[in-house]
């Protein structure tokens, strides 16, 4: 494949979310579903905090669907748990603050029921005779999981758009650990903290266990954090760049430097120990490597909460930043109820592989593969499984004890507006693609997909790369052909159709911002001239607007994003349809709009 960017052995797409479900860990098969509460229609939860149940999916297909692994889980949990937030850095919070507290401020959701601790969303492999630190990675669940708060109470929906900004996640981490290897105070601390992280085994007796092949054995007037402090100071003077951030630049020499580096990182930290302060600082380095992974791509769009630049990220890193210019097609992160009707998948239709889609989401959310020979750290196994879970997710009713009853008038009225204005594009006859001239929405996220790589066109460039890591995934788990097939039988497509797949709009009261690319934040707003859209509006916030249809997008203090239509890939334009309704119209069409 002509053009690939072989640089380094392995390659991370970070693809975070948009192309499905995901899954890996030492176990590859989950264990089976044991019970738990019959499927829900959904629910609210009350002001103290217990989460009613979602839709779908019984308590334990829940957790599994939660925190399954799925191959990236490359960051240990000690580490997370011992590195400061810049929070703390910045004396925002007294006493200490992990990274990997208050997870919320990153758009995570909280799962009171997980034994560590852990939001929803970030998957865990446990300590083991073959893994000796427990590791994380971020699943599909950290991107299709929605909470809807109204007037003190909130409803959880499995499958629901969330609204977790991947940009944050990544440029905090980026920050604090580059400023904890800046700073010898700040590591010194880090390392502390981290000898009360490590595994049980290490972690007795304090700083000499956790680096046992260190001598902090306290004598005379000399204490064993002294000593620490001494080690620290020694280490990081034997090089310029032994303690001091990693750079990367945009020359192709950095850049295979970089990715050998990250390889090398990679490749030892599952069978890594720390045993040496030396040690430790090298797994904080590695971890910053890991994180800085993307730093030679341009962004012309901040994604923000809840959207990525998912094939934007696939190209600069499968065939080099060049080939990728400046990513400016960020695309909102679509609900998963029904999409197993529909024979093509994503925004805009561009492949009906459920399977390879599944395997560029796990690539994309970290795992690694080695472009030389395909083999990839993915479980397909895995993957079916949460494959089967998205599947039982059904499409959430209006809550109305959340929300209000919807009016049956209304309804009725809304219908027939509805057949007429509606039901042609977004009818039971299923879902078709909308050219561009037709629709007129913003074109960045069809055009980019369309662009070719040289002379590669990118649909086929890219089913080259999943297809291999899916042969080489399923020969390594003991897949033979006919259980690939059952899994997706078929001829597999990918193409760039250059347009917008029209889709049912069941649940649609559960996916806002509205339109690909979130920049039209209520359906109410989407029934007004483009002229009349919100061209700026805060998102992130879970305050639910049932009057619009949508989030409010006006917050009391600093709003976690604003988006502002005037940017690359943002534009809120197209899609004028039911203008001309009066006041009293869209409400009834709205109203309607809510049963589906």
């Amino acid at each position: 494949m002509g053009g690939r960017n072989a640089g380094g052995v392995l390659v991370w797409l970070v693809l975070a979310g948009v192309l499905g479900s995901c899954a890996s860990a030492p176990r590859s098969t989950p264990p089976p579903d044991t019970g738990g509460s019959d499927t829900a229609t959904g629910g609210s939860e009350a002001p103290s905090g217990n989460t009613g149940p979602a839709v779908g999916l019984s308590q334990r297909e829940r957790e599994v669907f939660y925190h399954l692994p799925q191959g990236n889980e490359h960051l240990w949990l000690a580490v997370l748990r011992a590195l400061p937030s810049r929070d703390m850095l910045e004396g925002r919070v007294a006493g200490f603050q992990a990274f990997l507290d208050a997870p919320e401020r990153f758009g995570f959701l909280p799962d009171p029921d997980h034994p560590e601790g852990l939001p929803v969303g970030v998957a865990y492999v446990p300590i083991s005779e073959r893994q000796p630190v427990a590791r994380v990675g971020i699943n599909c669940a950290a991107c299709h999981v929605g909470e809807f708060h109204h007037r003190g109470a909130r409803v959880r929906v499995d499958g629901a758009p969330g609204l977790l900004s991947l940009d944050d996640f990544n440029r905090e981490a980026v920050e604090v650990m580059s400023r904890t290897l800046a700073d010898q105070t700040q590591l010194l601390g880090f390392l502390e903290r981290l000898s009360t992280q490590l595994p049980t085994q290490t972690r007795e007796g304090g700083l000499q266990a956790a680096y046992p092949d260190t001598d902090l054995t306290p004598d005379g007037n000399s204490s064993a954090r002294e000593k620490l402090e001494a080690e620290v100071e020694w280490y990081c003077a034997q090089g310029p760049g032994v303690c001091a951030p990693p750079k990367l630049g945009p020359e192709p020499e950095r850049g295979r430097e970089f990715d050998q580096q990250l390889s090398q990182y990679i490749h030892e930290l599952s069978r890594k120990q720390v045993r040496t302060v030396p040690d430790a600082i090298r797994v904080l380095r590695g971890h910053l490597l890991y994180f800085m992974r993307l730093g030679r791509l341009k962004f012309g769009a901040y994604a923000g909460p809840g959207r990525v630049d998912a094939f934007g990220v696939a190209r600069g890193v499968l065939f080099g930043p060049e080939a990728a210019g400046v990513l400016a097609a960020p695309v909102s992160l679509p609900c998963l109820w029904e999409f197993q009707t529909s024979p093509w998948l994503h925004w805009d239709g561009n492949t009906n592989s459920m399977m390879e889609r599944n395997i560029g989401q796990a690539l994309g959310m970290g795992a690694t593969v080695d472009l030389r020979t395909f083999e990839s750290s993915i479980l397909p196994r895995n993957l079916a499984e949460l494959e089967r879970l998205s599947q039982k997710i059904v499409t959430p009713p209006w809550p109305e004890d959340l929300f209000g009853p919807l009016d049956a008038a209304r309804v009725e009225r809304g219908r027939e507006l509805f057949a007429r204005n509606c039901e042609g594009c977004h009818g039971k006859g299923g879902p078709s693609v909308i050219p561009l001239e037709q629709v007129g929405t913003d074109g960045n996220r069809a055009r980019s997909f369309a662009a070719k790589v040289g002379d590669l066109e990118f649909p086929a460039a890219l089913q080259d790369v999943l297809a291999r890591v899916k042969q080489r995934a399923c020969a390594r788990e003991g897949l033979d052909d006919a259980e690939v097939r059952r899994l997706e039988p078929g001829i597999i497509y990918w193409r760039a159709p250059v347009g917008y797949v029209s889709r049912r709009l069941t649940g649609i009261w559960a996916t806002a911002p509205y339109l690909h690319n979130g920049s039209v934040p209520t359906l109410w707003d989407l029934l007004l001239p483009v002229s009349a859209r919100p061209s700026r509006f805060a998102v992130g916030q879970q305050d639910y607007d049932p009057e619009k249809v949508g989030y409010f997008t006006e917050v009391s203090g600093k709003p976690r994003f604003i988006f502002d239509v005037s940017m690359p890939g943002n534009g809120n334009g197209g899609h004028e349809y039911g203008t001309d309704l009066s006041d009293e119209e869209k409400r009834d069409l709205l109203e309607y709009m809510k049963s589906l």
